[in-house]
């Protein structure tokens, strides 16, 4: 289960078409020269991503951080369930809804995975205009499972051993998160292809890369929640109705597929749905995520490097 690779603590996500160069470079050009203070324009800076997660955020910070988290966090639980429905038509042999399954899988997979990127990019395009830069903990290896997602964390990782300012830590996380993902979308559509076309060599081996790719995207959304959290905590009120802003545009607009068949996922969804969307816990108990059947190896405790 999701929710047992984290910790009470600190829930620390850094565990679990053509190839496209990621939008944001892992490798910061700014022209600012200012240090971290006073960049971030004397607030008061927590001293670990693990104090920024459990730090208080002011209403109108927490207001956009839930709405964006409840978003995610949804949308991952609607994919869960899709795999997951898939997975048992395959065991009781009913092939051909499988590959429609399959084919579903990857348009909301697809979806997830711009949502990320859009934020991820809103983070990248603040941070460079305004010199927003918050504490950040670098990838783990160890917390992914496809090979591509592995050697960007590892190299993410070695670099967060060379003492760089705040700000290039920050955007070669951004960096590296985004090129994670834009890979897993890649490979999920791919994949999907293969099986939903009947093409596919070994359908035992496709289907386990599809869950290799989920798990993948769910470590990504954790890295990206806590990211997002610990910017909230040093970005200035003001500036928050500019990034709003930005988050809003840089969302991907809904596919007007008329093929897509979504209802009867929704319809499985909408209990949970209400549930966290009422939800008052907490910020670390809401970014445990969805849980499922699929995940259970235990991974390590993120520990924040930044020191």
């Amino acid at each position: 289960m999701i929710l047992q690779k984290y910790t009470d603590a600190f829930l620390g996500a850094s565990r679990k078409r053509l190839r496209k160069r990621p939008v944001i470079s892992s490798q910061s050009r700014t022209r600012c020269g200012l240090d971290d203070a006073i960049a971030n324009r004397g607030l008061r800076r927590a001293a670990s991503v693990q104090e920024d997660w459990v730090a208080w955020l002011p209403e109108e910070k927490d207001r956009l951080f839930d709405a964006t988290l409840n978003e995610l966090e949804i949308s991952y639980g609607i994919l869960s369930v899709t795999l997951d429905d898939a997975f048992n038509l395959c065991q009781q042999g009913k092939l051909a809804p499988a590959r429609e399954q399959a084919r579903m899988f990857a348009e909301l997979f697809d979806r997830l995975a711009g949502r990320l990127r859009g934020i991820l990019r809103s983070l990248y395009e603040h941070g460079r205009q305004f010199g927003t830069f918050p504490n950040t903990a670098p990838l783990r290896p160890l917390f992914f499972r496809s090979d591509r997602a592995q050697q960007v964390a590892r190299s993410n990782n070695l670099l967060a051993l060379v003492r760089f300012r705040a700000r290039t830590r920050f955007f070669r996380k951004l960096g590296a998160l985004e090129e994670i993902v834009a890979g897993l979308q890649r490979e999920t559509r791919e994949t999907a292809r293969d099986i939903a076309e009947g093409i596919a060599v070994s359908w035992r081996k496709q289907w386990t890369h599809l869950e290799v790719l989920d798990y993948d995207l769910n470590t990504s959304l954790r890295e990206t929640t806590i990211v997002l959290k610990s910017f909230f905590c040093v970005l200035p009120l003001a500036e928050l109705p500019v990034f709003r802003q930005r988050v809003v545009s840089l969302a991907p607009k809904p596919s007007l597929n008329p093929n897509r068949r979504p209802a009867q996922v929704f319809a499985k969804m909408e209990p949970a749905c209400r549930k966290t969307a009422a939800q008052a816990a907490p910020v670390p108990e809401r970014s445990a995520g969805p849980q499922t059947s699929r995940r259970s190896q235990d991974h390590p405790t993120v520990m924040d490097n930044n020191k």
